[in-house]
């Protein structure tokens, strides 16, 4: 992997000091949401899973036994996608004492490859246990990220709004992350085994978790319990993006993060938090997702709205009741060129609007959803260099 990104590097150190523009490849009515080194995107259309690549065109990734829907969430590097599913499935009980739970329709995680297409990892038991036994088939596992060792990360529901889990899994063992209250999300997770995401309820603050080690990255308010923050996405050089509140929730904001101005943001390597600023004309920004060179890409606007649990649209963060989404323009971030709309990177006589951007890869192709002449469409951006 350390040679694969080298050679990258200097192939692209050009390319991404030089690219001013981008070039359009319409992907059809699919809603993607991300992509890899090799461009193969992956994304989801009338209730489905779906992998998309250039040669090969868009193909469903179908379902698991007994299921209705899949969604797929993303894809690392060896082409191995992961998702969530519902279908037949197994709760494993953390509790000797109490037997595994059978389920006929268990939403969960699952993998697929090309070879042995799509299988559900099934869910682990959540505590506490003589509370929840009951009800393990009813408690779903929402997946949202996959690396390249092949470690899935996500979070679980609500449950009467009090218990929520981060979890990792792994080939041998299912790992729950935080504790009954307050709620943790996991949204992400680098090569390196750093996971990324927020722990907390209205105030919830950007967190991660490295072997087992929890780490609270703070707000741009300096962290305080009056400033809400969540980390959205991080690549193999420990670089965090995510979104912060700018001012105080209580008394400015009355705890409620719909009515609160928030920004992107980037956290450094050795920590720091830096605010990456909206679109000329919007009041509010999150960011989505981050490459290895720095590259950011998020949503700029002045609206919000809820999307409800297992959420995937727009530059979506995690607020009370649901993930909540900037809705605006596309944007991307470098050091170099600051925050630019996607939007006036493409020709004007393309035909499209873009809405929203969900994954980056190492060579800067963009994937996303918008309109090309009045119809829905997923579009994937490529770097043209002049």
């Amino acid at each position: 992997m350390k040679q694969r990104v080298l050679i990258a590097f200097v192939l692209l150190l050009v390319p991404i000091a030089s690219a001013q523009v981008y070039t359009v490849t319409d992907l059809g009515p699919l809603s993607p949401t991300a992509i890899n080194i090799w461009g193969q995107v992956v994304g989801n259309f009338n209730g489905q899973a779906f992998i998309w690549t250039q040669f090969a065109g868009r193909k469903g990734l179908g379902k698991l036994t007994g299921g209705t829907s899949s969604s797929a969430a993303s894809i690392n590097d060896l082409g191995v996608v992961t998702g969530t599913a519902d279908g037949l499935g197994t709760v494993i009980s953390p509790d000797a004492s109490i037997p595994n739970q059978e389920c006929s329709d268990l939403t969960q995680p699952f993998l697929w490859t090309p070879r042995n297409g799509m299988h559900g990892l099934g869910t682990i038991g959540v505590p506490p246990t003589e509370i929840m036994w009951p009800y393990w088939c009813g408690i779903p596992f929402y997946a949202t990220g996959i690396n390249d060792p092949g470690q899935v990360v996500g979070y679980t529901t609500l449950y009467s709004d009090n218990y929520q889990w981060g979890f990792l899994s792994t080939s041998a063992v299912t790992t729950l992350f935080g504790s009954s209250f307050p709620p943790t999300m996991v949204n992400g997770v680098s090569n390196t085994g750093r996971l990324v995401g927020q722990t907390g309820f209205l105030i919830g603050q950007a967190t991660s978790w490295k072997s087992g080690v929890e780490t609270d990255l703070g707000a741009l308010g300096g962290g305080a319990l009056d400033y809400s923050s969540s980390a959205n996405g991080i690549n193999d050089r420990g670089q965090v993006v995510g979104w912060s509140t700018t001012i105080p929730l209580d008394p400015d904001c009355h705890l409620d993060l719909v009515g609160c101005p928030i920004h992107a943001v980037l956290w450094g390597r050795n920590g720091g938090i830096s605010d990456l600023g909206t679109l000329p004309g919007d009041t509010l920004s999150a960011a989505s997702n981050i490459n290895f060179f720095g590259q950011v890409i998020g949503s700029s606007g002045s609206t919000l709205v809820e999307e409800g649990w297992g959420g995937t649209g727009g530059s979506g963060f995690q607020g009370d009741g649901g993930a909540i989404a900037v809705i605006g323009r596309p944007f991307i971030w470098s050091t170099r060129n600051g925050m630019q709309d996607l939007n006036s990177l493409i020709s004007t006589n393309s035909g499209w609007v873009l809405n929203s951007a969900t994954g980056i890869n190492i060579w800067g192709q963009i994937v996303g959803s918008g309109t090309r002449n009045g119809h829905t469409h997923g579009f994937l951006l490529t770097p043209t260099v002049f």
